[in-house]
């Protein structure tokens, strides 16, 4: 069976050789759901539109989904909902011919998925005991192996056969260690460092000003619920570093208003959680608050989602229900909701809440045949 809406939070509710908690922040499992909905589960000019991880980014921007149109991705900045790192999207199976449109607050202003219109970002993502099949005393070129840290005070220099560019640079640690903050131009090869190449020194330098100073960047930073200030340049949309002469300037190209530094709007999150069956099951039900958002936002981009009577929607981890409450609510009738959901509980009070047919929310892994074109 196909749908013409796949609706869901896949970030919890899968089994996979044996794992009954969810996906555990488990970027390959987020994608894993992702991809086996949009294959199996939407019809042709259908969409999903799914909260995950931020990680899907790139997968839906270059990755598996770089063919098919991605309405949006919302970064989900301007809202303050809950603590974890998601989006939400819509990718529609049909030839892409735009690029995506990126939404939220600031973080709207700021990001970008393409690497074009970013600083170029170097990053050995291995670990550096991962990487020592490349050095060793014997081999020709020199390079910077660790920068400065916690427990160093200086670098670690070591021989590699690779061929490692010099130039100016503004390099770090993944760790963000304020004392791994470097500006050199001799090159660079070790696992956990990144670094961003300039034309000049005082460029380089320039960059180390703003990550340290910037507060609307720190806000960027702290909306994104991102790790460390220096390694979210990675997706920023690059500026001229000249402009900046104290680290506090607000890059003219980001082109910031008043309203996108506006506070978050708060949402209630009425979900109260059970920390050990969360622990357990892997569980997080998506705020009430959350899914008219969602629902919204969709609306706003397939303006017949709600009033088109033919139109079926699943929800393939639908817990305990919310999503199918909140397309009911939209008006959607009930004999074009389904659902899945792996914990028996969760089937019974979803049915319970849509007075569905037994036949329409299933208990079972979403990662199985059930509802699908196979």
């Amino acid at each position: 069976m196909e749908f013409n809406f796949c609706i869901s939070n896949p970030a919890f509710n899968i089994a996979e050789e044996g794992n009954v908690a969810g996906t555990g922040g488990n970027t390959t499992l987020y994608k894993t759901a992702t991809r086996h909905d949009f294959v199996h589960r939407v019809c042709e000019g259908g969409s999903l539109i799914n909260i995950t991880l931020k990680g899907i980014i790139p997968d839906l921007v270059y990755g598996h989904f770089k063919n098919y149109q991605i309405d949006f991705i919302h970064l989900m900045d301007n809202i303050d909902v809950w603590p974890y790192n998601t989006c939400f999207f819509s990718v529609s199976k049909k030839p892409r011919t735009s690029k995506p449109k990126i939404l939220g607050g600031l973080a709207a202003k700021i990001y970008t998925p393409n690497s074009s219109e970013s600083f170029p970002f170097v990053y050995n993502s291995g670990s550096n005991n991962g990487m020592n099949k490349f050095f060793g005393t014997e081999k020709k070129n020199k390079v910077i192996r660790q920068l400065p840290g916690k427990n160093r005070d200086t670098f670690t220099y070591d021989y590699t056969d690779k061929e490692i560019e010099s130039g100016w640079k503004f390099a770090f640690t993944v760790m963000e260690s304020k004392k791994s903050y470097t500006i050199t131009d001799q090159p660079i090869y070790g696992g956990t460092i990144c670094y961003i190449p300039t034309d000049t020194k005082e460029q380089a330098e320039k960059l180390k000003l703003f990550v340290e100073k910037n507060k609307v960047f720190a806000n960027y930073v702290k909306r994104m619920k991102l790790k460390g200030h220096a390694f979210s340049l990675r997706n920023v949309v690059k500026f001229d570093l000249d402009q900046i002469q104290t680290g506090e300037e607000i890059p003219a190209e980001w082109n910031i208003n008043d309203q996108d530094l506006a506070a978050p709007t708060k949402f209630v999150n009425e979900i109260n959680t059970d920390r050990d069956r969360a622990k357990a099951l892997g569980e997080v039900f998506t705020p009430t608050s959350l899914v008219n958002y969602v629902l919204e936002t969709a609306n706003d981009h397939h303006s017949d989602i709600f009033t088109n009577s033919e139109y079926t929607f699943i929800d393939s981890m639908c817990g305990d229900g919310q999503f199918l409450v909140g397309l009911k609510n939209q008006g959607v009738s009930l004999n074009n909701l389904y659902g899945i959901e792996l914990a028996k509980d969760n089937v019974d009070i979803c049915k319970k809440r849509l007075r569905s047919a037994d036949d329409k929310i299933v208990c079972g892994d979403s990662l199985t045949d059930i509802f699908t074109n196979k």
